[in-house]
């Protein structure tokens, strides 16, 4: 999936503008959070993160942390709502859980 210029991804997908205050350095990854509603794929991503999110070290990725997904969703327009909450309160719980997870210390470094 190709990311357009912050912005023009909602346009394409019908949102109105987004006015929302992302770091201009999250853009990339807020557009492709915008798609989830209808792009499996992207879906697939953001669950992926939300599994990985206490194994691996995203302190420096560019991407919305999991702690603003569920006001992220409340912040945009999205054809079916609900849905929109759903997938985000679920992704942000899974991040969560897996976050509070104890790993033992050979996997901690």
């Amino acid at each position: 999936m190709s990311i357009m210029a912050g912005g023009d991804i909602a346009a394409v997908l019908g949102h109105p503008p987004c006015e929302c205050s992302v770091d201009p350095a999250l853009r990339s990854h807020h557009d492709r959070l915008l798609t989830v509603e209808t792009d499996v794929a992207e879906l697939l991503e953001l669950l992926e993160l939300a599994v990985t999110w206490g194994e691996l070290d995203y302190s420096h990725a560019p991407v919305v942390r999991p702690s603003r997904w569920v006001d992220f969703a409340r912040q945009h327009s999205w054809a079916d709502p609900r849905r929109a909450q759903r997938i985000f309160t679920l992704a942000a719980d899974i991040a969560a859980r897996f976050a509070a997870i104890p790993r033992p210390a050979a996997l901690t470094g």
